[in-house]
């Protein structure tokens, strides 16, 4: 049976609200995506999934590394519907992370999973705002039920390391240039402020 999945959320809305003036906002969430996955490969006997909804079904498979599992669902799915399809394939344990959280540090993943050795679902709270990481042992408590990472998390979840969401220029803020990674995000970013204005 596998262990389990990191997986990387495309469902629902893409983060191209979060590009500043001149920098191409489906752009700017492909690299927020491809950061986010890249992350996962930090993480020791981790699979990594990719869930999609059709209208990004593109964009899955071209960030996807060979040997990740791509997984279409409905784009209406909700994350109890990911999990339950999870856990139909085998999984013990996934962890669904938001494409919008470019300078993750795998260790928050972890963190994540760790707390699922306690609790049967885990939620790491964005700072601004709904959830980056929601954990959950498989097949998912009933709990999860109404869950989705745009909103507030479900009650009585038990809260890991916090982090945050990239969603409005105005969050750009948070990003710090001394953490390693996103090196995606951080070039496109770096090549807008390069242009000359008008």
């Amino acid at each position: 049976m596998r262990a389990r999945a990191a997986v990387l959320l495309l469902t629902g809305a893409d983060a191209s609200g979060a590009a500043p003036p001149g920098c191409d906002g489906h752009a700017l969430a492909a690299a927020m995506a491809e950061d986010v996955l890249t992350v996962f490969a930090e993480l020791d006997d981790v699979d990594e999934v990719i869930a999609f909804s059709e209208p990004r079904r593109l964009l899955a498979e071209a960030i996807g590394w060979p040997g990740t599992t791509l997984l279409c669902v409905p784009a209406e799915a909700t994350p109890a519907d990911v999990l339950s399809r999870l856990a139909g394939m085998g999984y013990r344990e996934a962890a669904l992370v938001a494409s919008d959280a470019p300078d993750l540090p795998a260790l928050h993943v972890a963190k994540a999973f760790s707390a699922l050795g306690t609790s049967p679902a885990a939620v790491a709270l964005a700072v601004n705002g709904g959830v980056v990481i929601l954990a959950s042992r498989l097949p998912p408590p009933a709990g999860l039920d109404g869950a989705a990472l745009d909103r507030a998390a479900p009650p009585g979840l038990r809260e890991t390391l916090p982090w945050h969401r990239l969603r409005r220029p105005a969050d750009l803020a948070l990003l710090d240039p001394g953490l390693e990674g996103w090196e995606a995000t951080r070039g496109l970013l770096s090549a807008g402020a390069d242009q000359p204005g008008p």
